[in-house]
């Protein structure tokens, strides 16, 4: 069944990638949001009877009476308790997390649709339909429900202060981000794509100082030897698969910045800050950091730029159709080439 729905997710994004007007925007949310509840029903009734490190992690942590002695718990405080919360109150680990993913799918819409409005507010929504189906297969989202739950709630929290920062509701965007860092301490790291993102000179230069000195104290924090900085995940990369991500991004980036050099059009100048900063960001963890911690940032950094992806296409390329359906295609290549045993593929 949940590979069933996969192959639906994919049908929806083929369709609106060719018939993008099809409906209205709020007809479409109605169709997209129900899509995505079905999704998570379908997922979390495997819960118990499909294996899953983290997912049944997540539920046995819900039953502790004691969770003050986890000191996790207690620099991941929105999550933790949040859950532990809602479990008191639900009664049952997957009810818990349908309603979490409800959550999440709403941080999807809002999280994509205030990115789109700050940065690219020219483009057309109906023609970014497509990208809400294909979130659903976007490798970091599908590992997210399956696995890394906190690492995915906070990318979106995020992308929403990243948002919100680009409409210069600064003291927002900045409390909206310290959420998510209380969601999933990592994403803290990622602080100076705020900054970039401030469309002023001095920001630019600053950022990059803020992210050689986040990078060298998160390095040494990583050296000590304590649950309190860093909790270990059930899934990690290979060193190489972090080199190969590495490639990717400089490829892709360098790409980008060839189109830009080529067209002299500075409407991308924030995107492409942001990309620099990320890509920077990772290559200095497939570097120095471990595997497990080098697929966090991939994660994130995959995470965050996605919509960008799209909205860059959507504005940078014609054919529209065709550039669609690069973007979606080589974006669940990863699912199927590295992560294909995520998705269950039972009947």
């Amino acid at each position: 069944m949940e590979l069933l729905i996969y192959f639906f997710a994919y049908l929806f994004t083929i369709w609106f990638i060719f018939f993008p007007k099809s409906i209205n925007e709020n007809f479409f949310f109605i169709i997209w949001f129900f899509f995505s509840i079905c999704l998570s029903l379908i997922i979390r009734s495997s819960i118990g009877s499909t294996p899953s490190a983290d997912i049944d992690g997540y539920i046995a942590n819900m039953q502790r009476e004691e969770i003050l002695s986890f000191s996790y718990y207690l620099r991941e405080p929105i999550f933790w308790f949040g859950i532990r919360f809602l479990y008191d109150l639900l009664g049952d680990g997957i009810i818990v997390f349908i309603f979490l993913d409800i959550l999440v799918f709403l941080l999807i819409y809002t999280s994509f649709s205030i990115c789109k409005k700050s940065f690219y507010p020219s483009l057309d929504s109906s023609n970014l339909y497509y990208l809400f189906f294909a979130a659903l297969l976007f490798f970091p989202y599908v590992m997210g429900m399956h696995n890394i739950y906190r690492q995915l709630m906070a990318t979106f929290v995020f992308l929403i202060g990243l948002g919100l920062v680009g409409q210069s509701r600064i003291i927002k965007g900045y409390l909206i981000s310290l959420i998510a860092v209380l969601i999933h301490n990592p994403v803290g790291i990622f602080l100076p794509v705020l900054v970039m993102s401030m469309r002023n000179k001095f920001f630019k230069y600053f950022s990059i100082i803020l992210l050689a000195g986040i990078l060298i104290i998160f390095q040494s924090l990583l050296q000590i030897e304590s649950s309190y900085l860093y909790r270990e995940s059930s899934i990690s990369i290979g060193r190489n698969i972090a080199y190969l991500y590495l490639i990717s991004l400089t490829i892709i980036l360098v790409t980008v910045l060839f189109f830009e050099f080529l067209n002299q059009d500075k409407q991308h100048s924030v995107f492409i800050s942001i990309f620099f900063i990320l890509t920077v960001t990772y290559a200095y963890s497939a570097f120095f950091f471990s595997s497990e911690q080098a697929q966090r940032m991939v994660f994130y950094t995959f995470g965050i730029l996605f919509p960008f992806f799209g909205f860059y296409f959507e504005s940078r390329f014609k054919p529209k159709i065709l550039s669609r359906l690069i973007l979606f295609h080589a974006s669940i290549a990863p699912l199927i080439l590295i992560y294909n045993t995520t998705i269950d593929t039972s009947l």
